[in-house]
């Protein structure tokens, strides 16, 4: 799944288990319609009532997750990244529930609540056109706007810092100028100077934007930057290392194994 896709699912269940895909890092909305269902965990069951709406991320893991029914019941899934949802919240209102934000904060993170009316509609609509796709994309869309919308909520929480818009926009200089020359990347305290912004500010406007410290999205992105070189088979291993700027060879062997399960060279094989 790409950083700003968003998966809407209709899983089927019945009185035999059914598994879902969980995968780390994804922000998962179960929302039952008029019919509830039950999530088996181990030696317990966690009931899902109807008109409900159960929020999940795990942060490291990825696992399944089984829910069964007393009847056939459809469940609505909707599973956004992390990093997507600072992207809504940096594009639009700036507000979470107070509670929501915690997400952020957490290796795990559990939320339940009732569906509100708007929730309600829009999943009855998405149940009786199943195969409208363009009807299923906006009802996506509008049940997010709804859930995470802090103006129907007593609480809310308010990034300060998202909250200068001219503050977000330096920050995402500052990423487009930390990924220009990967061979060359720039310190935070260089990267600070060129966007004019103070270092605590861009450490802190950034992590709230990418979801990561500027070191980890650095180091992500000259990752997937590697892994699409090595695809392209134009370069060598050392040739690759020294463009994302690894003075050292077997550090970018290193790095390159941690995030993929394999050493470039092995990889590369793979792909004849």
């Amino acid at each position: 799944m790409s950083e700003q896709n968003i998966d809407l699912k209709i899983l089927k269940t019945s009185t035999e288990p059914i598994d879902y895909q969980y995968t780390n890092g994804t922000i998962c909305l179960f929302i039952t319609a008029d019919k509830g269902v039950a999530m088996p965990m181990g030696q317990r069951s966690v009931p899902l009532p109807p008109h409900s709406v159960y929020l999940f991320y795990d942060q490291k893991r990825s696992f399944n997750l089984s829910f069964v029914a007393t009847e056939k019941v459809s469940l609505c899934i909707i599973n956004l990244s992390i990093d997507t949802l600072h992207h809504i919240i940096a594009q639009g209102t700036d507000e979470l529930n107070f509670s929501q934000a915690a997400i952020f904060e957490k290796e795990q993170y559990h939320h339940f609540e009732e569906a509100s009316t708007t929730v309600r509609r829009c999943l009855h609509e998405i149940l009786e056109n199943e195969n409208n796709h363009l009807l299923k994309e906006a009802k996506k869309y509008a049940i997010l706007d709804d859930y995470f919308n802090a103006s129907r909520r007593q609480t809310a929480y308010k990034c300060p810092f998202l909250n200068q818009k001219d503050n977000v926009n330096k920050v995402r200089d500052a990423k487009e100028y930390l990924i220009k020359d990967l061979q060359n990347a720039p310190t935070i305290k260089e990267l600070a100077k060129e966007v004019a912004l103070n270092e605590y500010n861009l450490k802190s406007g950034f992590k709230e934007i990418y979801g990561k410290t500027i070191h980890a999205f650095l180091k992500d992105y000259k990752m997937s930057k590697a892994r699409e070189l090595i695809l392209k088979r134009e370069f060598q291993i050392a040739e690759i290392a020294d463009q994302l700027g690894y003075t050292n060879v077997s550090h970018f062997i290193d790095a390159f194994k941690k995030k993929f399960g394999v050493t470039p060279k092995k990889f590369e094989m793979s792909l004849s």
